[in-house]
């Protein structure tokens, strides 16, 4: 069964619901969106009880601000990479680190805290989403945080949070056109993930903030930045 994928439009995220034999979220957008995310459940007729697993792509204020919410309306586990699990448990961002000057504004507006929550899955490279009903595996992309993942499925879509961003002011413009994040830990280690991705096989990339991007126009725009770099297996 080819899983379907569904995005939950968010304040300033896009969370996405990827539907197999059950059904699994991946991302929880901001603090107070948990409202928002169960009538996207209701919107393609998912019943709750077919949602298995709460899954983060990083750990920041965006993605996982929902999380301890849903979980405790839900009763699903959380999963997170191990590299991000520490933010989880202190519901803190942790430092931002712009890349260019409206990444400097960005940082000091917003609040890098949320709800903690305990991750109950601390996951790696390689990681499979089977017995969740959905067949895709986890890649471990770090970079804009140590923890950062993405989903690649075997069709090569891939949801890949903030290793990319679609277009300007978070996606609202120009949406499917490659560029950076606002921030990134380790930009050496991003752009390796970039092309680790595309490596194994990614085709259509779906974003926490615009996308999604085909394949071809992400090597066209990184093509000077990820060439010749060594990549983990």
């Amino acid at each position: 069964m080819t899983p379907a994928i569904f995005p939950i439009r968010l304040r300033i995220s896009t969370a996405y619901l990827v539907m197999g034999k059950r059904a699994v979220l991946v991302d929880t957008g901001s603090p107070g969106e948990e409202e928002r995310i169960l009538r996207g459940l209701g919107r393609y007729n998912v019943e709750r009880e077919r949602l298995a697993l709460l899954l983060h792509t990083h750990g920041h204020v965006d993605h996982a601000g929902s999380t301890r919410a849903l979980k405790e309306r839900l009763r699903i586990p959380a999963a997170v990479h191990r590299g991000d699990a520490g933010k989880l448990r202190a519901g803190h961002s942790g430092e931002l680190i712009p890349l260019r000057f409206s990444g400097r504004v960005l940082k000091w507006i917003l609040n890098p805290r949320f709800p903690a929550v305990e991750p109950d899955l601390e996951i790696e490279e390689g990681y499979s989403l089977e017995e969740f009903g959905i067949p895709a595996a986890v890649v471990h992309t770090p970079g804009h945080t140590p923890g950062s993942i993405s989903v690649l499925f075997e069709d090569g879509r891939a949801i890949a949070g903030d290793l990319m961003m679609g277009g300007a002011l978070g996606g609202l413009y120009h949406p499917t056109e490659p560029c950076y994040h606002y921030f990134a830990e380790d930009l050496p280690e991003l752009r390796r993930s970039i092309r680790k991705l595309l490596e194994r096989g990614a085709k259509t990339i779906f974003l926490g903030h615009g996308g999604p991007l085909e394949a071809g126009r992400v090597r066209e725009r990184f093509a000077g930045d990820i060439t010749g770099l060594g990549v983990n297996p």
